[in-house]
């Protein structure tokens, strides 16, 4: 069986790099890579969101267009068991709660990370290809997203959105 890696590539108010998602197989984990820089403090948060970005609406990263964050088994976020931070076992969160499970991009200008994750499928019908990836400013405004799919080759950026940054998050079957 060939791997799955599938990208989001961020190109948005200024903030420019990737989000690369890889799975070798449906029983492998995920190793995800950010790579952004000029985030100017402004952003915090980052999730995986319900749908793909929509190609043509002026809000494009409104919950109505990209859904809420992806959550296929129901985790309560208002739990007082919900985790707060990175130091739990991935399947405490919601699938798509990557800045929750790893770190968030809070106070930084520029980041270059890459982490495992143990519940962040790209086979099967909990997959976050074909969805979106959003940042939110610090102050909770949802300021940019991307999506992903299993398109060969292509790639994605949108832009003149004001409020977020959304973007598709797409990929190629690899070998592993």
């Amino acid at each position: 069986m060939s791997g799955k890696e599938v990208r989001a590539v961020v190109n948005m108010a200024g903030i420019m790099g990737y989000f690369n998602f890889r799975q070798a197989s449906p029983f492998d984990v995920t190793q995800f890579s950010v790579n952004l820089t000029n985030l100017a403090l402004k952003v915090g948060p980052y999730h995986v969101h319900h749908f793909p970005v929509p190609s043509v609406r002026s809000t494009q990263c409104s919950n109505d267009n990209v859904g809420g964050h992806w959550n296929p088994f129901g985790a309560n976020t208002s739990s007082s068991t919900y985790p707060a931070g990175p130091g739990s076992t991935h399947d405490m969160y919601e699938i798509g709660d990557l800045s929750a499970k790893h770190m968030s991009l809070n106070n930084s200008d520029a980041v270059d990370m890459t982490f495992t994750d143990f519940n962040l499928p790209l086979f099967g019908k909990n997959s976050i290809v074909g969805r979106s990836v959003v940042i939110h400013q610090n102050d909770g405004v949802k300021e940019h997203a991307t999506s992903a799919d299993e398109s060969e080759n292509q790639t994605s950026t949108l832009s003149n959105l004001s409020s977020r940054l959304c973007q598709y998050i797409q990929g190629t079957h690899v070998n592993s």
